[in-house]
């Protein structure tokens, strides 16, 4: 698991979970949002138990999650975060571009989708969209469900 709380932090900032199991990732997410004024990595992890873990422990405003996280499931997870903690919003990020996937998200109780093909055009309208209460679907993804 990552960081708590360091000496940057302020409360005005809204506090991220990632969850994705290649560290890579992790890092570059990290980077990417703690370089936002508004936002901060408040932890991350590898797997669906450390990421359920830190939502106790970290208390996030947002849960950024896999789908595929090695052996674990990652709307296993989804599932798990909106039956316990059904206010805390998850967005997920994910290879996955089946519009198929983004069903099974949504219906397990994710309230944004992006694939990771398109992250750095829209994950950062993603997380503040799901911040504030809306729902948000990758442009590509929407074309797809709205086809279907």
């Amino acid at each position: 698991m990552h960081r708590e709380n360091s000496p940057e932090r302020t409360p005005s900032k809204r506090r991220i979970l990632i969850v994705d199991d290649h560290p890579l990732v992790r890092r570059g997410l990290t980077a990417l949002i703690d370089n936002e004024p508004d936002l901060t990595v408040c932890a991350s992890a590898a797997t669906l138990s450390a990421g359920l873990e830190a939502v106790e422990s970290s208390h996030p405003d947002l849960v950024i999650a896999d789908l595929s996280l090695g052996i674990d499931d990652g709307l296993a997870m989804v599932e798990k975060i909106h039956s316990g903690h059904g206010d805390l919003p998850v967005l997920v990020l994910t290879m996955h571009e089946a519009p198929v996937y983004a069903r099974l998200a949504f219906e397990a109780g994710a309230r944004g989708y992006v694939t990771k093909q398109e992250m750095l055009e829209t994950l950062l309208v993603a997380i503040r969209r799901v911040l504030d209460g809306e729902e948000f679907v990758s442009p590509e993804i929407k074309a797809a469900l709205d086809g279907s």
